[in-house]
Order: structure tokens, then C-alpha cells, then sequence
């Protein structure tokens, strides 16, 4: 048999639901001192992978767009934020245990509403920067626990570059399954204070695909880039679409 696979239909990571920077598709409307809308359009695609009898590697690229929406007036909109990220991860996974490393770039900016908030700085203020970020992964059953973190390699604002992350889900195997997710950040150049999120939810899984409802909250630093880490808390109802790329395959 040949070891090798192009595009495979499956990726051998899957990415924390509760993180709010994963490359899924989502939107998100929250409620903190009024309401607003996150919504990311985003994918992580295994190009190449080699399989031999007891372990398996993945090479890829991902993608997505995080934009943040206030309301002004009825059915009408200003894109306050936009953060794009592309990437090229590495994942692998042997029996029970997984990993995925992964270069990536970050660049944002601020749109419509940076004209209606004095309080925001100018657009002209730079947001880039590249990383390398490590998580590793062992499954239990229908849980997962994950640890890991990430490196900054370059910033155009000279950030302290450490950040470590932790987290759990379990997902019930079934055809309309509760689950439950949480995941923790604690980023250095935050002074290591701690973002928090979490969802509660049902998912409806198909063969390579998975939709997701929740109850979602955050607290913490706000990991939009340009807002700097100002403190965050917020509740509300998600809803998310994952491809079998982006789904755990034990």
C-alpha cells in the first residue's frame, strides 16, 4: 500500500473549539456592555500525509479572517476589526496521542468603525507579526486534553513573544452530541493574565463535517490585534461549522 496520501479527507489534529483564534468557520453574538457580532471565516487543509503502521504525518495550509461587527441601526453594521492569518502546519498523531506545529502570520487592522471611536487609535498603527505554535494532545475516550504554546518570531511592535495554552472537550459520540470545551491562555505580553473561554453546546457531526450550537463566554485580554489586550467578558450563543479537516481523528 502506499504510504503516501494526497489531500487526505481527514486531519489528525483536531483545533480546540474553545479557542477563539482556530481557523473554523463561525459567528459568535455576544453580549458584554452591548451586543456585537465576531464572525471568522477560516480552514485548515491537509495537503500531503504519510501513514506507516503505527503513526501518521500531515503537511498543510490554513486560513481565516476574524472580523468583529458593531451595530449601527437596524440591519446595519460596522466591521470595527479584521485580523487575517494564514499558516502552515505540521500535525502528526499515534495512537491516543496527537500533536500539530504550525508557522504562522498575523496581520490587522481597523475598518468602518475606527471613524465613530475617538478611543481607538489610528489604522496607521501596525499590527504584523509571525509565530511558531506547539500543542500536543492525548485522548481519553470521547475527551481530549491539550497543552502547549507559542513563540512570536517577529513583531513589528517588538511584543514579548511567550504564550502558553491549555484546554479540554469531550464531544459525545453521537448523531446530535453535547459537548463541553474550555481553554486557557496566559500570553506574556498580557503580563501573563489569564484568558479564559468556554462553550457549552450540542454538535451534529457527519461523516466530514461537524456543526455546532453553544453557549459561549470569554474573560480576559481580548485577543483582537489591534485592541491590545484590553480586558474582555462577554456572553453568548455560537454557532460553528468545522470540516473533516479540522476534526480529531482517533
Amino acid at each position: 500500500m502506499n504510504p503516501w496520501v494526497l489531500l487526505p479527507a481527514t486531519g489528525l489534529f483536531g483545533l480546540p473549539a474553545a479557542d477563539t483564534r482556530s481557523a473554523a468557520s463561525v459567528v459568535n453574538l455576544r453580549w458584554d456592555d452591548g451586543f456585537s457580532i465576531d464572525a471568522t471565516l477560516g480552514a485548515s487543509f491537509p495537503a500531503v500525509e504519510y501513514h506507516a503502521d503505527a503513526w501518521a504525518a500531515q503537511v498543510g495550509v490554513e486560513a481565516a479572517g476574524f472580523m468583529h461587527f458593531d451595530p449601527d441601526g437596524a440591519l446595519t453594521f460596522d466591521l470595527d476589526t479584521f485580523d487575517g492569518v494564514f499558516g502552515f502546519p505540521v500535525t502528526g498523531r499515534t495512537g491516543p496521542w496527537s500533536a500539530r506545529v504550525e508557522w504562522a502570520h498575523v496581520s490587522a487592522h481597523f475598518a468602518d468603525g475606527v471613524r465613530d471611536n475617538g478611543a481607538l487609535p489610528g489604522s496607521g498603527d501596525q499590527y504584523s507579526r509571525e509565530y511558531l505554535r506547539l500543542l500536543a494532545a492525548r485522548d481519553i475516550g470521547p475527551a481530549r486534553i491539550y497543552t502547549g504554546g507559542r513563540v512570536l518570531t517577529h513583531d513589528a511592535r517588538d511584543s514579548a513573544p511567550w504564550m502558553a495554552q491549555l484546554g479540554a472537550e469531550v464531544f459525545a459520540p453521537w448523531r446530535a452530541a453535547p459537548y463541553a470545551a474550555i481553554d486557557l491562555q496566559l500570553a506574556q505580553e498580557f503580563g501573563w493574565n489569564p484568558a479564559v473561554g468556554g462553550q457549552v453546546g450540542v454538535a451534529f457531526p457527519a461523516e466530514r463535517a461537524r456543526f455546532r450550537i453553544a453557549m459561549i463566554g470569554r474573560h480576559g485580554p481580548d485577543d483582537t490585534g489591534k485592541l491590545d489586550g484590553a480586558t474582555e467578558s462577554y456572553l453568548g450563543l455560537g454557532f460553528g461549522f468545522d470540516i473533516g479537516a479540522v476534526l480529531a481523528t482517533p
